[in-house]
């Protein structure tokens, strides 16, 4: 079902969108683990937060989760079992409370929205706006228990942000190795994603799809692997004042 638009008239006599309500129903629904989390299993029970997950990896929309998600995947030799695409801060929050290794990926304010009304147009942008603040305002408390990456860094190392995961949590994930011929082949399986294959349901679930195993197998990985303690939380820094604050200090 689409989403529905709401229009009323302005002074010059344009029809101005107020944007989709079930848009604002997810915001809401989507702080609350308790709320959240069982309706989400309900949906696509394979790449929600459950029991048994190793990693949660994941952030707001259109910050480069889709690029983390399958350079994680395509780099490991065995099966992760991994949350992923769900953009909501209440897996997150739940993700941090048990413990669970977390990867954030974060991205500027004016960037995202941007990218997220090209991809969904029936969103309004002050919706994206107070939908985006409401995602930082609410993963803020866990921020010393999870690992933040940029969109730059995600994006040209991802094999650096894999390491600090594996040094926070003590896991031994192997590292992308983040060179043009690994790159490539990542974007590629993003386009190919997008057009919906039959790998697809396999990508939503915990392990690496056969499809991607095969286009991966010529790929220059690296074979070691990072683990040990993890370090001590450095000093809580000021409260931020605003939405690209608050992302900052995460």
């Amino acid at each position: 079902m689409g989403a529905t638009i709401i229009r009323i008239g302005d002074p010059a006599g344009r029809r101005v969108p107020l944007g989709s309500p079930r848009h604002a129903l997810r915001r809401w629904v989507s702080g609350y683990p308790w709320l959240y989390l069982p309706l989400a299993r309900w949906k696509n029970a394979h790449s929600v937060l459950r029991a048994h997950t190793e990693l949660v990896l994941d952030g707001f929309t259109r910050s480069a989760g889709t690029f983390a998600a399958i350079a994680f995947q395509i780099a490991q030799n065995d099966h992760v079992r991994m949350a992923h695409h769900m953009h909501a801060a209440a897996p997150l929050i739940a993700a941090a409370r048990r413990g669970v290794p977390t990867l954030i990926t974060v991205r500027e304010p004016e960037p995202t929205i941007l990218s997220a009304l090209m991809r969904e147009p029936r969103v309004a942008p002050k919706q994206w706006l107070k939908t985006y603040a409401a995602f930082y305002e609410r993963i803020l408390p866990v921020r010393f228990d999870v690992v933040v990456a940029k969109f730059e860094e995600v994006t040209s190392d991802f094999g650096a942000v894999t390491r600090r995961l594996n040094e926070r949590f003590a896991t031994r994930f192997r590292e992308f190795d983040h060179t043009t011929q690994n790159v490539e082949a990542v974007f590629a399986l993003i386009e190919e994603r997008a057009e919906g294959p039959p790998w697809q349901p396999l990508f939503n679930q915990w392990r690496p799809p056969d499809h991607i195993a095969r286009r991966s197998r010529g790929m220059a990985l690296p074979s070691r692997s990072y683990g040990s303690s993890a370090p001590r939380r450095s000093a809580r820094p000021r409260r931020a004042r605003s939405c690209n604050g608050i992302k900052t200090q995460l």
